[in-house]
């Protein structure tokens, strides 16, 4: 009976260590084969990507904070998306606006900068924000006290942004500035949902058993080239409506229409008000071709997912025509699609966010709109 005991024991350890050899020369394998891609938002931007190279503020204890301050809130039976308070060395939010630094205890006007997750600007400290760098331009160039009020919500679309905006206090001295476009594109085209939110729709695209697992799978990620490319493959998919041109056109067509209206009513109520209603269309990576160094952005879907590239590159097409059908209107309308067309640094850091310095260049075009619109010079 020992003998047969022994025997067992030594033919386990043989097994064992087949299955170590094996397993050792698939991962030999997959690391020549495969290359790394980083599982996820927080790894790709904790590598200190081309678009952090120069940031003063870098550290791994920023993108931990980054990571982890962001905390939205849904309010029941609403489809309205806002910061929950938060205090901290690089990121302070109170009563749902994200701090603005420089910003005057008090003024007799406000800019209320309102948009999606490209204006919350979770990519960089308080002090490097569209709505701080405008800040400091009006502090510098205006001789009056006017406030930003950094009002953006992650994944939010115009009539999120509409509906939040009706919850809020606005006075006749105030200036609405909505600054979107990416997000109508993303929920209209690629997710063909115009009455769901990205939040959400993302939420549901993850396998379940993925979702519950999320940080030991990204581990084995991080650690195993094998895992990597399995994670990957797993978890990218190419929604059935954006197989077909004709899909993505009409859903084009159908956002650019929703969105115009979203933009009319919002001007109308910001009328009813007393107060002063402006709109930009924003840029993203897609609005212009890629320059060599943003292909790694495209190519790691924890990034920019499969099929985005198409959907905002139709929706963008068009869009072309709303910023001067909203001038036709008598609405204060701007197109910053092209703002980015001959900068030739890193400055996005996925198909949609901008580094401190993408988000400087945003808040010197708004800062010309205002003036253009001649908005701070009114009342």
């Amino acid at each position: 009976m020992k003998q047969m005991v022994l025997a067992g024991a030594r033919l386990l350890g043989v097994w064992l260590i087949v299955l170590a050899v094996l397993a050792l020369g698939v991962e030999a394998v997959a690391r020549v084969a495969f290359p790394y891609v980083p599982p996820g938002v927080w790894d790709y931007r904790g590598s200190r990507p081309p678009a952090y190279r120069s940031a003063s503020f870098f550290s791994q204890d920023f993108i931990e904070e980054s990571r982890s301050h962001q905390n939205w809130i849904n309010p029941p039976n609403t489809r309205i998306i806002y910061p929950g308070d938060y205090s901290g060395r690089w990121f302070n939010v109170k009563n749902g606006a994200r701090l603005t630094v420089g910003s005057p205890a008090s003024a007799d006007r406000r800019i209320l900068l309102i948009g999606s997750s490209t204006i919350y600007n979770a990519e960089v400290p308080d002090e490097f924000t569209i709505a701080s760098q405008l800040q400091k331009l009006i502090n510098r160039y205006r001789g009056e006290q006017v406030q930003v009020v950094n009002l953006g919500a992650s994944g939010v679309n115009v009539a999120q942004q509409l509906e939040r905006l009706k919850t809020l206090s606005i006075g006749p001295q105030d200036i609405v500035l909505f600054y979107d476009g990416t997000g109508d594109a993303m929920q209209g085209v690629f997710y063909a949902n115009f009455d769901g939110w990205i939040v959400g729709e993302n939420r549901k695209q993850l396998n379940n058993v993925i979702a519950r697992h999320r940080p030991a799978i990204e581990g084995l990620a991080r650690h195993s080239r094998f895992f990597n490319w399995l994670y990957a493959k797993s978890t990218n998919y190419l929604p059935e409506h954006l197989k077909h041109p004709d899909q993505i056109r009409s859903l084009a067509v159908d956002s650019r229409e929703k969105l115009l209206r979203g933009l009319l009513e919002t001007d109308a109520y910001v009328r009813s008000q007393g107060a002063t209603f402006m709109h930009v269309l924003q840029p993203d990576l897609f609005t212009r071709p890629l320059r060599d160094f943003e292909l790694s952005l495209v190519q790691n879907h924890f990034l920019t997912m499969d099929g985005i590239e198409p959907a905002l590159r139709i929706a963008h097409a068009e869009f072309a025509s709303l910023t001067g059908v909203l001038k036709s209107q008598g609405i204060d309308a701007f197109d910053a699609t092209a703002l980015f067309d001959d900068v030739t640094e890193p400055i996005y850091l996925d198909f949609a966010h901008t580094n401190d310095v993408g988000n400087r260049l945003i808040a010197k075009f708004l800062f010309d709109a205002l003036g253009k619109s001649r908005s701070l010079s009114e009342n």
